[in-house]
């Protein structure tokens, strides 16, 4: 129910952008409209691919994600991400850097967490643990998702009661900000951006 008005609204907008594409498309048929320039090829940025990552440092495809653990949006995107990693395999890294949004009070610490799990091994099971449980992100719950992944309990708490990692978390926000992100989930796919939760294909 806390989230039904913005699934209207984004399938509302999904609709009206295809109605409007159609439209456009329709009215450049009928007019026989032919186009001569080459087609837009978004430029490239500079994205430093640092931070935890999945996949060889040699893949010819690097994606650096910028993203916030209490977004809804990144959350749906981690399911187009696993798959991209499934079927293209050794040919991508995927780096995560963590851009927490201003409105979203638990994102900063939540994102502490995850790499002060990645200080025991454990980057990459917190991140499923906190987008798994976005409404659940308070330092209690934090240190709940600690304990059932069998970390070091004492070491995790003080690591994420001193803050730590904060500033590696500050560090990655200040590069999305410097690289145009405004907005999460934002990939850039060998430096080219591709913004919002996209579909697979």
């Amino acid at each position: 129910a806390q989230v039904k008005e913005t699934i209207v609204r984004y399938i509302q907008q999904q609709k009206g952008q295809a109605a409007a594409q159609a439209y456009y498309d329709k009215l450049k048929a009928d007019a026989k409209v032919e186009i001569l320039l080459p087609p837009y090829r978004a430029p490239r940025q500079q994205v430093e691919a640092k931070g935890p990552s999945r996949g060889p440092a040699t893949a010819p495809v690097t994606i650096v994600e910028f993203s916030d653990f209490e977004c809804p949006y990144c959350s749906r995107a981690e399911e187009t991400v696993s798959e991209v990693m499934r079927v293209y395999g050794d040919k991508i890294r995927l780096v995560f850097r963590d851009l927490p949004l201003p409105n979203h009070t638990n994102a900063p610490k939540a994102a502490e967490a995850a790499h002060c799990a990645g200080e025991q091994g454990k980057y990459w099971e917190m991140h499923a643990k906190l987008f798994a449980n976005q409404r659940a992100l308070d330092v209690a719950s934090l240190k709940g998702y600690a304990k059932d992944l069998k970390l070091d309990q004492a070491k995790f708490d003080k690591c994420l009661d001193s803050g730590a990692t904060a500033a590696l978390v500050e560090a990655s926000r200040k590069a999305g900000s410097e690289a145009g992100v405004n907005g999460t989930p934002a990939f850039f796919v060998n430096g080219i951006l591709i913004s919002g939760a996209q579909p697979f294909e």
